[in-house]
C-alpha cells in the first residue's frame, strides 16, 4: 500500500486519540513540531490563533524542540478547532502546547471554564500581530491586558506581585513578573499605578472592562484567599442595595429565546414565582457590556461556537424566599450552586425545561435565559445593564418594593 495511505491512517489515529483525551481532560495537550508552521497553517485556513505569552521562547529548530522544557500556551478561535486538530495531527513532535479556545470547547478549558471569557478571548484574537519568533501574538496593548488578567486572576498570589492588601504573595515566583509588566507597559504605552500591585492591576483592568466578572470570580475553579478577598470587596461595595433589596433577582433573556418568540412566555413564567418590577430591552451597547461583565454561562451554548447575546433584562423581586435547607433540591444543584440561599432561584431551571418541552419538531434545545443566584449578583448585573444609572434605578425599584409591601400587608375585604 502507498505510504500516503498509512500517513492518513496515522493522522486519523492521532485525531481520535486527542478527542479521547479531550473527553477525559479539561485541557488536552498537543505535542507538535514546528509550532510557527502550525500557526501559519491556521492563519492560511482563516483560523485566528496566537501564542499568549513568551513567544520569544517558542522553539524553532529541532535542537531547540528537543531541549525545550516548557510549554506553549495557544489561544485559537473555537470555530476552527476541528481543523486545527487535524492540522496538528500532521506534525506530531516533542513541544507541549496547551490549547485554549475562545468558545471553551471540551479539552480546551481550564477545569471546565474557558481560560479567558469568550468576549475577552475574541478581543485577543481580533488584535494579533507578527512576532520576530515567527508566530502571531496579541498586539502590544492587548498583550499587556491579557497578561495582567492572567497574573491577577489565574496566578494571583503565586505571581509574586505584591498583593496590595493583607495577603502575602509568593516569595519565589517562576518569573520576575513586575519587571516584565513594566517593560511591556513601556512598549504598549499603557500607564499603570505605581508601584504595581495585584489590587492596583485589578482596579486598572476593571476600569477598562478587562477584569474577571464577579459571578465568574465566585465560580473560578481554583479558589484562593485572593479570589475570596476580591469577592469580599464587591460584597462590601454593593452592600447598601443588597441590604435594602435582599429579594432582588435579575434575569437576562437571550437571543435564542427571542428568535423563537419566547420572551412573553418567559416573563409570564417568571411572574408565577416572582413580582416583575421592570423590563429593559437592551441596546446593542448594553448587550455587549453585559456579555463582558456577566458570566452568563459564557454566552455560548454547550458544544456550539457562536455567542448568544442577551436581549432583555427582567428585574424581579421575591417576597417569599425559600431557604435552601428547607427545599427539595438535587445534590447537583447544591454542589453546582453553593452560593444560593434562596431555592426559588432554581425556578429558572424549570423555565428552561418548559421552554424546551414546547419546542417544535426539529428545533434545537435552547438555554433561553440567565439569572442571578444572589442579591449581590443581582446588583452586579444591574450595574452591567444600567451602568452609572444603577443607583437611580435601584431607588425606583426600592420604591416599587415598598409600595408592594404596603399593598400586601393591607387586609383584604370580603367579597
Amino acid at each position: 500500500m502507498p505510504l500516503r495511505f498509512f500517513e492518513q491512517l496515522r493522522r486519523r489515529f492521532r485525531v481520535q486519540a486527542w478527542r479521547r483525551r479531550a473527553r477525559k481532560k479539561h485541557t488536552a495537550r498537543l505535542r507538535l513540531t514546528d509550532v510557527p508552521g502550525f500557526l501559519e497553517q491556521l492563519e492560511q485556513q482563516g483560523i485566528p490563533a496566537v501564542v499568549l505569552r513568551w513567544a520569544e521562547e517558542v522553539p524553532t529548530t529541532p535542537f531547540e524542540e528537543a531541549t525545550f522544557g516548557g510549554d506553549v500556551d495557544l489561544l485559537i478561535d473555537g470555530r476552527g478547532l476541528k481543523q486545527a486538530i487535524e492540522i496538528a495531527a500532521g506534525q506530531p513532535g516533542p513541544v507541549k502546547c496547551d490549547l485554549y479556545t475562545s468558545t471553551g470547547h471540551r479539552g480546551t478549558t481550564y477545569r471546565k471554564m474557558p481560560y479567558y471569557p469568550p468576549v475577552l478571548a475574541e478581543r485577543i484574537l481580533a488584535d494579533r500581530e507578527p512576532h520576530e519568533a515567527g508566530v502571531l501574538v496579541p498586539g502590544t496593548k492587548t498583550q499587556f491586558r491579557s497578561l495582567a488578567y492572567h497574573l491577577v486572576y489565574h496566578k494571583g498570589l503565586e505571581s509574586g506581585i505584591v498583593s496590595g492588601c493583607r495577603l502575602e504573595s509568593c516569595s519565589r515566583p517562576s518569573r520576575n513578573y513586575p519587571e516584565l509588566l513594566v517593560k511591556l507597559a513601556g512598549r504598549s504605552g499603557e500607564e499603570c499605578e505605581q508601584p504595581i500591585t495585584l489590587v492596583s492591576l485589578h482596579r486598572w483592568l476593571k476600569k477598562r472592562g478587562w477584569d474577571m466578572p464577579v459571578d465568574l470570580l465566585a465560580r473560578w475553579p481554583k479558589q484562593t484567599s485572593w479570589h475570596q478577598w476580591l469577592l469580599e470587596q464587591e460584597v462590601v461595595r454593593l452592600r447598601k442595595w443588597t441590604m435594602r433589596l435582599p429579594g432582588l433577582l435579575v434575569f437576562l433573556i437571550r437571543d435564542d429565546a427571542i428568535q423563537f418568540g419566547l420572551a412573553d412566555g418567559i416573563r409570564e413564567m417568571l411572574s408565577e414565582k416572582f413580582s416583575v418590577l421592570a423590563v429593559e430591552k437592551l441596546t446593542q451597547r448594553q448587550s455587549e457590556t453585559v456579555m463582558g461583565r456577566v458570566r452568563g454561562g459564557n454566552w455560548i451554548e454547550h458544544g456550539k461556537t457562536a455567542l448568544v447575546p442577551p436581549r432583555e433584562a427582567v428585574v424581579c423581586y421575591d417576597f417569599d424566599p425559600l431557604p435552601v435547607d428547607s427545599a427539595r433540591i438535587t445534590s447537583r444543584e447544591r454542589s453546582s450552586y453553593p452560593l444560593v440561599e434562596n431555592a426559588n432561584v432554581f425556578h429558572k431551571h424549570e423555565i428552561r425545561e418548559r421552554l424546551n418541552r414546547r419546542r417544535r419538531s426539529g428545533q434545537p434545545r435552547i438555554h433561553g435565559l440567565h439569572g442571578s443566584d444572589t442579591a449581590c449578583e443581582a446588583q452586579h448585573m444591574l450595574e452591567a445593564v444600567f451602568g452609572a444609572r444603577s443607583d437611580s434605578v435601584n431607588s425606583g425599584l426600592a420604591a416599587l418594593v415598598t409600595g408592594q409591601v404596603v399593598d400586601r400587608s393591607r387586609p383584604r375585604r370580603a367579597g
